[in-house]
């Protein structure tokens, strides 16, 4: 048993070293800021927003021998009910809008979407028939939450309403038709407006969970090919430092600039190609998945270029240029790592933090994506270059070229910023030597550096 406590001792001595148990602590403090952050997304986005209101409500009124019924005044009670508010402040919640220029109302305010009563609503009610509500959103990307949410939201509204009127007109005796005391509204309709065209039979959520299921695969490529590829560099380097390789090709008469580019290009060609494989693959195994969850409410299946949200040769090419340069930021930052490590079994260790910053991105993007994000998680999401092919399907579907091309200039300049480091490393003597033999590291630590 001596010899083999001996053993674990040692295995572990080697294994637990600073670098890996920094790296969990690490991991574990971003995670936890990364749930912090979401979490402070699905809280405000469960929260009743701030919704529209035909401005035709007064016209619309119930009115019986036991009083009135109205949908402003229904709605401003659960509002103040529900968020603890007065009457007063809950009108806030409840924007009055013009049903003629819902799309202008809506798009120039902050409300998630509007309710529109229909000019016969009392008529029908009085007569025992349906009253019709319709629903009005305009699209805006902001992820699958506040999608879900806006859509979840209007549901629960409806519901409300629909229980309310259907109380007040129970002791009702001169409703003739009973059967429709019990869901005397039906806001089954719904219109959507898409980059100005209106679209029935679809929200903003159908839009947004069709988009997801079709772009959701591109941030888990990302991330295997990043971590795959820089497991595969850094191990490369640790293992040519291990066998004296790297000595000797340091040693040939090449620059050390042709043998950085040489060895980025060569790494990157594996990726694209890896990249193109799994592309393939998580093609039909995600597009099997969605296949059943790409129908809206009215039971047809949404083909996203019937709505104007498809991509072009153009931008397919924007998608792959981001692609490469993700690729080529992830190799300069695996060839600054590996020139840090000693040996093969260290750099292992050496690729958890370039997991995290592809782990990251690919959460946030998939969750509430860089719309339905607030300031801090966008400035995560930018900061970090491989979050940039991640979303940069989404944004040329909504026309954002913007941020794609501000995302291409930013991981090109970072690229070279890295190629240029990878370059001053190799000519260096860490690279021989590593990091603890280094003057600048032996000043830190206090050591006296001997004059040549």
């Amino acid at each position: 048993m001596s010899d083999l406590s001996n053993i674990i001792k040692k295995e572990v001595r080697e294994l637990l070293t600073p670098g890996s148990v920094a790296s969990v602590v690490i991991m574990v403090i971003l995670f936890a800021c990364l749930g912090g952050l979401i979490g402070d997304e699905v809280q405000k986005s469960a929260t009743l927003p701030k919704i529209g209101l035909s401005d035709n409500y007064e016209e619309q009124k119930i009115v019986t021998t036991d009083g009135e019924w109205d949908v402003y005044s229904s709605l401003i009670y659960i509002y103040s009910t529900q968020l603890g508010i007065t009457e007063e402040q809950a009108k806030e919640y409840v924007v009055k809008m013009n049903a003629s220029d819902i799309e202008n109302e809506l798009s120039n305010s902050d409300a998630s979407f509007a309710l529109v009563i229909t000019d016969n609503f009392a008529e029908a009610i009085s007569a025992g028939e349906t009253g019709q509500i319709e629903q009005f959103y305009v699209y805006k990307p902001a992820g699958m939450i506040g999608s879900a949410v806006s859509s979840t939201v209007s549901t629960e509204l409806l519901n409300y309403l629909d229980n309310d009127l259907s109380k007040f007109l129970y002791p009702q005796t001169e409703i003739k038709h009973a059967n429709h005391v019990i869901t005397p509204i039906d806001g089954s309709k719904t219109h959507t407006y898409i980059k100005g065209v209106e679209y029935d039979n679809v929200t903003p959520f159908d839009i947004a969970n069709t988009l997801s299921g079709q772009t959701m695969f591109v941030p888990i490529i990302i991330m295997i090919i990043i971590m795959m590829v820089g497991s595969i560099v850094i191990s490369s380097m640790g293992s040519e430092k291990e066998n004296k390789t790297l000595e000797t090709l340091l040693t040939l008469p090449i620059k050390r600039t042709t043998i950085v580019t040489g060895k980025i290009i060569a790494a990157a060609i594996v990726g694209l190609v890896f990249g193109a494989a799994y592309m393939v693959g998580m093609g039909f195994y995600i597009g099997s998945i969605t296949s059943m969850s790409t129908t809206g409410i009215s039971g047809i299946t949404i083909n996203l270029a019937d709505y104007g949200l498809g991509l072009g040769i153009t931008e397919y090419a924007l998608i792959m240029i981001s692609m490469f340069l993700a690729i080529t930021c992830a190799l300069a930052i695996c060839m600054i790592l590996g020139a840090f490590a000693k040996n093969y079994k260290s750099a292992q260790t050496m690729t958890m933090p370039l997991s995290i910053l592809a782990i990251i991105p690919m959460f946030i993007t998939m969750f509430t994506g860089w719309y339905g994000s607030n300031i801090a998680l966008k400035t995560v999401l930018f900061v970090i270059p491989f979050s940039h092919p991640m979303m940069a399907m989404e944004a040329l579907m909504n026309d954002d070229m913007l941020l794609v091309l501000m995302g291409i200039a930013y991981m090109a300049v970072f690229a070279v910023v890295g190629i240029l480091i990878t370059v001053r490393l190799y000519k260096s003597d860490i690279l021989i030597t590593g990091l603890s033999q280094n003057k600048y590291v032996e000043m830190l630590k206090g050591g006296k550096t001997k004059k040549l």
